[in-house]
């Protein structure tokens, strides 16, 4: 069973020349671009490209030659990987230029982006996905409540930045989580001579969008021949909002969704990602029953959603997850004191909703199954249709 990480051993020998641009080299640039590599490359187009190589020494040794997780959900298997990736051939005179990040509380912005330049003059333009900080998680949140974030805005003016001070060379776009969103809005938005140099844009995991006009525009419609889309067996982040059914679904070592959102447990064969031909049945019936949940909610009963996830995430009094589960019961105690003095009706909406949920997920099971049970049975009528033919 092979993962990313083993292309990184398997391939790391392997120039670019040989073995052009891949899946497998975009969800690795994802993946690493969780360190925090703003705290050693400038933010600016303009200033003087560096090594990967010397970028990754650079933060190891700002991290003390130690690997450090990048936050409680995000491994110090990064750090590991990142280093394991700068001493091979293939990735440690890529260069990297203009790592740009920006954080605020209101809004709530988690925003980060930096560019790769392959040998042959590619830029790799990739938008880093939810870090440890808890507005980063808001933001996320917001992606459901809203039509768009600060972080959609963020991500276009990045790749027009990078496409004037690069006027040449084809443009690769990629993120991970919400950095996929936001590739692919800034990828649909930016300046049309910026979009016809893009070469490929990916999603790897990725939310979908508030309205599905998205998928109905001349830009998305563009660009589809170009997007690629990859979610894990069952994906519950790539799953959500409007998002195309054009999916590529990869395996995972891991069982649940929440745990398959992880790129390091995704499976890999050869230069490509190991896929199988559709989601498992649970990924089905979430993604079913938080669509009907989540477009269920009008506008006032989203600014009312939004508003309590801002209040109890103020009411913790803590930055990142990382604060949050190391002063546990002082977190949750202020997060429920924030929920006790929001309204009563709005308290009453949630708890309806909440309540609600149940149902809502029982509708989709049943919906699923009759799906899943149509489709065996169409597939074994065309089965005895075959057999009856070759007997003929």
């Amino acid at each position: 069973m092979s993962h990313i990480k083993n292309f990184v051993v398997e391939y790391g020998s392997r120039t670019f020349d040989e073995i052009p641009f891949c899946d497998i080299d975009n969800i690795l640039l994802c993946h690493i671009f969780y360190m925090p590599f703003e705290k050693v490359i400038y933010d600016r187009p303009t200033r003087e490209p560096v090594s990967f190589k010397d970028a990754c020494n650079k933060l190891f040794a700002f991290n003390g030659y130690k690997h450090v997780p990048c936050g409680l959900i995000l491994f110090k298997s990064i750090s590991v990987e990142m280093m394991a990736m700068a001493m091979t051939k293939r990735y440690a005179d890529v260069k990297m230029v203009a790592c740009r990040s920006q954080f605020s509380e209101n809004p709530a912005v988690q925003f980060a982006a930096v560019t790769f330049i392959l040998p042959d003059d590619t830029k790799v333009v990739v938008y880093r996905g939810t870090d440890d900080t808890l507005y980063g998680w808001k933001e996320d949140f917001d992606i459901f409540t809203r039509k768009t974030i600060p972080s959609h805005q963020l991500g276009v003016d990045y790749l027009n930045s990078i496409a004037k001070e690069y006027k040449n060379g084809k443009i690769i776009v990629c993120g991970h989580s919400k950095g996929g969103n936001v590739a692919l809005y800034s990828a649909m938005n930016c300046q049309q001579k910026v979009r016809d140099r893009i070469q490929y844009v990916y999603n790897n995991d990725g939310p979908g969008f508030y309205d599905y006009k998205y998928l109905d525009s001349k830009a998305y419609k563009e660009l589809l021949p170009r997007y690629k889309h990859f979610v894990p067996s069952c994906s519950l982040i790539g799953m959500l909002l409007a998002h195309d059914d054009d999916y590529t679904v990869v395996r995972s070592s891991r069982i649940f969704g929440a745990m398959q959102h992880d790129p390091s447990t995704w499976k890999t064969r050869g230069v490509g990602f190991d896929t199988r031909d559709d989601l498992k049945v649970i990924a089905k019936i979430t993604d079913l029953a938080l669509r009907t949940m989540i477009f269920g909610i009008d506008d006032v009963h989203s600014k009312a959603f939004d508003k309590v996830l801002e209040t109890i995430v103020e009411g913790t009094g803590q930055i990142n997850l990382t604060n949050f589960s190391k002063n546990i019961v002082s977190s949750v105690k202020g997060a429920k004191s924030a929920w006790q003095k929001l309204d009563l009706q709005t308290r009453t909406f949630m708890s309806e909703n909440l309540s609600g949920a149940g149902k809502i997920f029982s509708d989709a099971v049943s919906t699923v199954r009759k799906e899943e049970k149509q489709a065996a049975e169409e597939k074994a009528e065309a089965f005895v249709s075959e057999l009856a033919a070759e007997a003929n």
